[in-house]
């Protein structure tokens, strides 16, 4: 066990008051199990004990004592610190009693001690003297000379007397330099009659100490917030002080009376309240109103003083509601909805970054909050494991609010165009993909893979999706010379982040033929109709190598099956409201597809157990229809192209919302397994 006794001049407002040879007094016992330890056969905790029970007896009674202990709760707890009896006067009895029953369990923090008894017992300008015994030596990795130095450089009138009880050599090293740095003397007791001279030289004669200055009192000042603010949060102090020329409010770091302010506000003379911002970090700080010292002061002082605090308090930053909701997995490229709660700060943000990465400053893409929830994030071009995480920004710098994981899977795109085209003849294609704000499409020599001008990169012919119609269709000009191109989808990311991502991706690629002898597709569409259709070729698109062709959110959440009226007849089988599209898995009829938002379908049916599964899908917002393995008799004169579950026939094929929706359909019709 480790003993110290601090006797603290004022406490709070009374205590600016006192007189200097009347503080009140504390006396911490650290409960530490080394104090079993004997010295000429006696245990040390039986020693102090009885020494403190005869020091007591001369306390003068007008002066308050109280008794802080730690380690007497709890074993190998570091943070195990309990303020026993508060200082009063006459409490002597009181605290000789509860010292007599308490348990020496614990380890020494001796660092952490002082510096909660310098902040919990608001010692600013008011001298505080603390007088230490201790049979032993920090063991909770604190250094008690950098304390000294700290409490000593943050102005606080500290003193620290210790007292070794039994020490020997380099045990006393970091004790007698905490002692010197704050002022103090350092004294060895070998045994029970040391101990008493030690006590007797600091605790019970009267306390007289040289002044470390010669300024006038410190003007009194009051400082009212929250015990505790959310992290990172905007939270109002209520003041009263002196509102002289500089002074200022901060917050700053839980270490004694704090050393470095992390935020901090002027005050003004006619107001009463200031607003700061808690750090982003969770833990315990200090609230300070700290006054500059003028030139003529700091000539007065002369010791490299240049301030001083007028008031202290404590204050803890504690966790805030708080939470991230997006998609479980999204496509290459894709613009998911990212819905979030939190401070909203002015400098919060959510940033997008490699799973495995944990440098908050390492992200690929940042997005800011002022806009509220939800926050639309673009996904990166390469597949995989991703984390979209909540940055909160507070005094003193960022950390992680709240994570989540998101998959980033094969792009779905689609192209509709024709398979042959004549030279130089305009191409209308429509298209279905992520349509990020820098993709385009291209037609380029067959097997092109370059994506940059460096990579001998020839295009023929290219559109930004940003400019489409409104049907999500572009205009390409098809090359003079005869022979095969490839129409390819490419998706950029745009390389605004701190860490590496690739920021061009070939997402899909078709075949296309310039011939001399291809159909006049020149004509608008509207007028050739189902003519102009049929004479097409029947082609399928394929995807670019490698490349997956997974939905860009899969899920059944937004699709429903119905049998009520849903403004396209009663034969509703399902319905897909969610804005990202929907996965349909049909256990009935063993068949799985997706559906583009505001897309529906008849119910799915077979007309025996080996018969092609049927289906009518139709647009809400169009008259587009597309049937899968429909009749011969409804298939005649339309184009009807083929995918894995039999051919997908468009009924409607001037709309351009039908060419969009079979592409989608094409692609993703599969078997249910």
């Amino acid at each position: 066990m480790k003993l110290f006794w601090a006797g603290v001049f004022g406490l709070a407002l009374a205590g600016q008051a006192a007189q200097a040879d009347h503080p009140n007094t504390i006396i911490v016992i650290d409960g530490s199990g080394s104090m079993w330890g004997q010295i000429d056969g006696r245990p040390k905790l039986e020693i102090a004990r009885e020494t403190l029970a005869d020091v007591l007896v001369d306390f003068p009674a007008d002066r308050g004592l109280g008794l802080l202990a730690y380690g007497h709760r709890r074993k190998g707890d570091c943070s195990d610190i309990e303020l026993l009896v508060a200082p009063a006067p006459g409490a002597a009895p009181q605290v000789l009693s509860t010292s007599n029953t308490m348990r020496f369990l614990g380890k020494t923090p001796l660092t952490d001690a002082v510096r909660r008894a310098a902040l919990d017992l608001r010692s600013t300008e008011e001298a505080a003297t603390v007088i230490l015994i201790t049979d032993g030596v920090e063991t909770c990795a604190g250094d008690p000379c950098a304390l000294g130095r700290e409490l000593e450089q943050s102005g606080v009138d500290f003193t620290a007397h210790v007292v070794g009880f039994g020490l020997q050599g380099a045990e006393t090293t970091a004790l007698q330099c905490l002692a010197t740095e704050t002022g103090g003397r350092y004294f060895d007791a070998n045994d029970a009659q040391g101990l008493r001279d030690a006590l007797d030289q600091t605790l019970v004669a009267p306390v007289v100490q040289e002044a470390k200055n010669a300024l006038p009192p410190a003007p009194l000042a009051t400082l009212k917030a929250p015990q505790n603010v959310g992290r990172a949060t905007r939270f109002e102090v209520r003041w009263t002080g002196p509102a002289r020329a500089g002074d200022y409010i901060d917050i700053a770091p839980f270490d004694g009376a704090g050393t470095h302010s992390l935020d901090s506000v002027p005050v003004q003379a006619g107001s009463e309240s200031v607003a700061l911002t808690m750090p982003a970090e969770l833990g315990e700080y200090v609230l300070r109103y700290v006054q500059p010292l003028t030139a003529e002061e700091q000539a007065m002082i002369a010791d490299g003083t240049r301030e001083r605090t007028l008031a202290l308090r404590s204050i803890v930053a504690v966790d805030v509601d708080r939470f991230i909701d997006a998609p479980a997995t999204a496509g290459q490229g894709a613009k998911v909805q990212v819905v979030w709660g939190g401070p909203g700060g002015a400098g919060d943000y959510i940033a997008l970054y490699h799973s495995e990465t944990t440098n908050t400053d390492a992200w690929l893409a940042a997005y800011p909050l002022d806009g509220g929830s939800p926050v639309a994030v673009q996904m990166p071009l390469d597949t995989g494991r991703y984390a979209l995480r909540y940055i909160v920004s507070g005094a003193g710098g960022e950390a992680v609010l709240v994570s989540d994981e998101i998959e980033v899977t094969g792009a779905r795109i689609g192209l509709n165009a024709p398979d042959l085209i004549r030279p130089g003849s305009e191409i209308t294609v429509t298209w279905s993909g992520p349509g990020g704000p820098r993709d385009w499409i291209d037609l380029v020599d067959a097997g092109t893979e370059g994506l940059y001008a460096s990579d001998g990169l020839t295009e023929h012919s290219y559109a930004y999706l940003r400019d489409s119609t409104e049907g999500r269709a572009i205009t390409l000009i098809a090359p003079d010379a005869p022979g095969t191109y490839d129409l390819r989808y490419i998706g950029e990311f745009p390389q605004s982040g701190r860490a590496d991502s690739s920021e061009r991706a070939l997402l899909y690629r078709q075949a296309l033929t310039v011939a001399a002898d291809a159909p006049d597709w020149s004509a608008d569409l509207s007028e050739t109709g189902a003519e102009a259709a049929s004479a097409a070729p029947e082609s399928t698109p394929k995807p670019a190598a490698s490349q997956s062709v997974a939905p860009a959110n899969a899920g059944t959440d937004g699709a429903r099956s119905e049998t009520d009226d849903a403004a396209v007849g009663d034969d509703v089988g399902y319905l897909c409201e969610e804005q990202l599209g929907c996965q349909i898995d049909d256990h009935e009829t063993g068949i799985s597809f997706f559906l583009r938002q505001g897309w529906g379908t008849d119910f799915p049916y077979r007309d025996g157990p080996e018969a092609p599964v049927r289906i009518t899908f139709f647009d809400t917002a169009s008259n587009a229809r597309l049937v899968l393995n429909a009749p011969a008799e409804m298939s005649q004169g339309l184009l009807c192209l083929p995918s894995t579950m039999g051919p997908v026939c468009n009924l409607t094929p001037d709309e351009p919302a039908a060419l969009l929706g079979a592409t989608l359909l094409l692609q993703t019709i599969q078997p249910l397994n």
